[in-house]
């Protein structure tokens, strides 16, 4: 499940940054950029929401994102496209992962 219910995760700072990384179902990549784009789309105009890109690979889908803080991303957890972009994923893709991360300064 793509970034729902995500656990407090102590130790993190704010902004918070998520790498979901997606591998889609055999001959379901169009599909999954295609709800990807669409989910991109609505959440970049939420309050709160810093970056939601998406890159694709060869085989696996990424999603970048960055939200100001907790409650901007349990806002978008609650947006009906978020859940409706969910289900989808979760039909189209063979596994999902979010990893919360920290940017490091350019060096």
């Amino acid at each position: 499940m793509v970034c729902s219910a995500h656990p407090r995760r102590p130790g993190l700072t704010e902004p918070l940054n998520l790498i979901v990384t997606l591998q889609p179902r055999a001959g379901c990549l169009p599909d999954v950029v295609s709800t990807l784009t669409t989910l991109a789309q609505a959440s970049r105009q939420e309050a709160g929401c810093l970056r939601y890109d998406v890159a694709v690979g060869k085989e696996l889908v990424y999603l970048f994102e960055a939200w100001t803080d907790r409650q901007a991303l349990a806002a978008h957890e609650k947006e009906a496209h978020f859940v409706l972009g969910v289900a989808a994923l979760n039909r189209l893709c063979e596994s999902q992962r979010v990893e919360f991360v920290e940017w490091q300064g350019p060096g």
